[in-house]
């Protein structure tokens, strides 16, 4: 009986959409932890390859209030979201929209 729960749940998944991308590809991420006296201020920085603007959003596991960003096409964007942080490490979370 279990087995035949196990391919019921296995058939079901399967059929269900891939959720879609939270970036399009023509956009990359990455982070950077700059020392300053006392900390590190945490930077994501954004840069876009698309012909079209995006609305992003960016927050991060030390600053998890999501911060609303413009990025215009063919453009980079460094979103400042935490300074003088103790912590080096950080991880970001970021989706962004064409518009």
């Amino acid at each position: 009986m279990l087995t035949v729960v196990a391919l019921v749940l296995l058939a079901a998944d399967a059929g269900s959409p891939a959720p879609p991308p939270s970036l399009p590809a023509c956009i990359q991420v990455a982070t950077d932890a700059r020392y300053v006296p006392f900390g590190y201020n945490h930077l994501v920085l954004l840069r876009s390859g698309c012909s079209k603007p995006a609305t992003c959003t960016v927050s991060t596991d030390v600053a998890p209030q999501p911060q609303a960003v413009e990025l215009p096409a063919n453009a980079a964007v460094e979103v400042t979201t935490f300074m003088g942080s103790p912590a080096q490490t950080f991880t970001a979370k970021v989706t962004c929209k064409l518009r």
